[in-house]
């Protein structure tokens, strides 16, 4: 697992991020894209663009990701005639996101935020007030993880290996995690995960079963006539209406390590060791990869993972995924790798067979 931040840098970049970041609505007929890929509103403020909110600018004005790209690196003028024409010709009001002179996010007015702040001041206190250990948190551009275990309730797993005769086996100990993640910009939505975290590798899967998920859906932030750009506040009406959701969250975190539910998991994880890989190893990786959307280098790393654990059985398999999380740039791929353990673990038996058996 990556780990990111410590808890007190965490705390102090959300805290850096909440007192520097503004929010805006605009029409798009007020806002133009100049040669350099940056926005200019109403003439008042200009902002460079980040990923992200390219992106979305992208799929707002329907141009293709690939050609919009493509313009952005070797056409840039061209870009911003395009981008300006569809601003012009169907006008839509916008919510802009921005933080340290950067556009983060370019999203419907509708959108409603739940901040990265009052996440953490939710539950925070509760992950430390159950002496959960903190292994690993990180703010990204595009979201907020914290990842806590509960190492006090430990259950032993039998994993592929055996030793001599085969009578004896070798077991790995799993504790119960949570994930909790949220984007301010659009990339998802606010999320309680359960998981599970297993100590002799430090690898973490995400198990996508009970648990919340909230979408940002809010009442429309319109432009009243005259307006051409509207600066939003942060209020204590906003946090009013906030507070049944941070008290829902509040509720799933402390449901979340429910001993029963974990040892229905560890059951499960006990079960992978029975799956063997009987095709061929090279062929399994690769209709994973198809089936998981690995690239081709995530592909050679879960490869070389499997290979080197000896372990072939749908828990080496998924063991190969989590720990190849600790090998990719990214702390939000690495996320991703932990929630594709997690459906190699639920994957359906004959959904199975289908990759064992690749050749």
């Amino acid at each position: 697992m990556k780990t990111g931040k410590t808890l007190i840098e965490l705390a102090n970049e959300i805290e850096r991020q909440q007192n520097t970041k503004k929010d805006l609505i605009a029409s798009t007929t007020n806002l133009e894209m100049n040669e350099t890929g940056r926005i200019e509103i109403a003439k008042q403020h200009t902002f460079d663009v980040n990923g992200l909110a390219h992106d979305q600018i992208g799929t707002h004005t329907g141009i293709p990701s690939k050609y919009y790209d493509k313009m952005l690196a070797e056409a840039p003028d061209l870009l911003a005639s395009n981008v300006n024409r569809w601003f012009t010709k169907y006008p839509a009001p916008r919510l802009i996101r921005t933080l340290d002179g950067k556009m983060r996010a370019f999203l419907s007015d509708s959108y409603r935020p739940l901040e990265n702040a009052d996440l953490a001041e939710a539950v925070l206190p509760i992950l430390l007030d159950m002496k959960l250990d903190i292994m690993s948190c990180e703010i990204t551009e595009r979201r907020l993880y914290i990842k806590a275990v509960d190492e006090r309730l430990k259950l032993d797993v039998p994993t592929g290996h055996k030793m001599g005769d085969g009578s004896h086996k070798f077991f790995d100990t799993c504790s119960p995690a949570i994930i909790i993640s949220n984007s301010e910009v659009g990339f998802g939505q606010l999320s309680v995960d359960s998981g599970v975290f297993t100590k002799v590798c430090t690898n973490m899967a995400m198990i996508a079963d009970g648990g919340m998920k909230r979408r940002h859906v809010g009442a429309r932030n319109g432009l009243t006539d005259g307006e051409t750009v509207r600066h939003l506040l942060s209020d204590a009406t906003k946090r009013a209406t906030d507070a049944a959701i941070w008290m829902q969250v509040r509720d799933v975190v402390k449901g979340a390590f429910d001993e029963v539910r974990f040892k229905a998991t560890t059951d499960k994880l006990a079960g992978l060791s029975q799956d063997r890989i009987e095709g061929d190893v090279v062929k399994v990786v690769e209709f994973g990869a198809k089936q998981f959307g690995f690239t081709e280098t995530e592909g050679k790393s879960v490869l070389k993972h499997l290979i080197e654990g000896g372990d072939l059985t749908r828990y080496g398999l998924f063991n190969a995924i989590t720990r190849t999380a600790q090998d990719v740039e990214s702390y939000d791929r690495a996320t991703e790798f932990e929630a594709i353990g997690g459906k190699v673990i639920e994957l359906p038996k004959h959904d199975w067979q289908r990759m064992a058996k690749a050749a």
